[in-house]
């Protein structure tokens, strides 16, 4: 190797180090807790609850809530999916009586098509 490409691979190296170094924000926040919104799908509180950085990359319209305490945001994450799975029985409650009306009218309407046809 000569002293010419040695200088060289000093150089890019020390290029690369004090590019590194640069790059290196202060965080005093810290790490904290991201709870998701629940989605459709089997979603556990494992799969709403994260650990992120500032530097992370956190959705807004994804997210329940950040917090500090690990045990505080389980707890946001457990209650959000109670109120996710209420909101999706009640939904199911009202598409059943949904259905049955719908059932019923067509039957009403089965029985009036009946009748005019035997006044004809």
């Amino acid at each position: 190797m000569k002293l010419h490409q040695l200088r060289q691979l000093i150089k890019e190296e020390l290029e690369t180090v004090m590019q590194e170094e640069a790059y290196n924000p202060a965080d005093e926040v810290g790490r904290f807790y991201v709870v998701k919104k629940p989605t459709k799908g089997k979603m556990t509180k494992e799969d709403m609850v994260y650990e992120a950085t500032v530097f992370d990359e956190i959705k807004m319209d994804e997210t329940r809530g950040v917090y500090k305490n690990k045990s505080e945001a389980n707890r946001h994450a457990t209650e959000a999916l109670k109120e996710y799975e209420m909101q999706l029985k009640e939904m199911e409650e009202a598409m059943n009586e949904f259905r049955e009306a719908k059932k019923g009218i067509d039957e009403k309407k089965k029985a009036a098509k009946e009748k005019i046809q035997r006044l004809k």
